[in-house]
């Protein structure tokens, strides 16, 4: 069992074993599927390295719950991969025995991270900020993230694609911040915004 496996039990102590095995198999088929290239379970695993660096984020099991099933269905074609991928966590969730309130509240943050959307809690915040935060990795990070992207859309022309990229890169640079947490704009708000301005010239 990896260790990856491990924590995903761990969140679910009172499921059995079984039960979370399947579980956790059905979420990893998911992730594995052959049309991604960045909405992997690699980076469940980064936003979860972002959640364990935090101290003060409210409501931590179920933000976790939400890190782990927020991109479980992803087709570049759909705009309502958010609305299904709270469905399966909800299918999942009463599953593995989680409480009704719990899966209720797990679904409306996986919700929230269609950008753009307004957090309100701490919980909301570190969410959004946490699945953001590659915007402000180091330089050849985000140039391979910017590269993933564009894997996953391979099918769109090259010219619509510019447009299309244009429009969402200059979405996240004209807000007045990035990230909705101090935390979070002090670690990786102007190399975020220095990424952004890069990608956009070399589109």
């Amino acid at each position: 069992m990896t260790n990856l496996q491990k924590r995903w039990n761990k969140l679910f102590i009172n499921a059995k074993e079984a039960l979370l095995t399947k579980e956790f198999l059905s979420l990893e088929g998911r992730y594995k599927e052959s049309h991604r290239f960045y909405h992997t379970l690699e980076h469940v695993v980064a936003c979860l390295r972002h959640l364990d660096s935090l101290s003060d984020c409210e409501e931590g099991r179920l933000v976790e719950m939400a890190i782990w099933f927020h991109d479980v269905v992803y087709d570049p074609l759909k705009s309502d991969n958010e609305e299904k991928s709270a469905l399966f966590a909800q299918r999942a969730l009463t599953r593995l025995g989680v409480d009704t309130e719990s899966v209720d509240r797990v679904m409306a943050l996986i919700i929230l991270t269609k950008h753009p959307s307004h957090p309100q809690s701490l919980g909301e915040k570190y969410l959004l900020d946490i699945d953001l935060s590659i915007l402000g990795a180091d330089s050849a990070l985000y140039e391979k993230y910017e590269a993933w992207i564009r894997k996953e859309y391979r099918f769109v022309p090259g010219i619509l694609y510019k447009k299309g990229r244009r429009k969402v890169l200059n979405s996240f640079l004209e807000q007045p911040s990035i990230y909705s947490t101090e935390n979070f704009r002090d670690r990786y708000e102007r190399v975020a915004r220095v990424n952004l301005e890069k990608a956009l010239s070399s589109l």
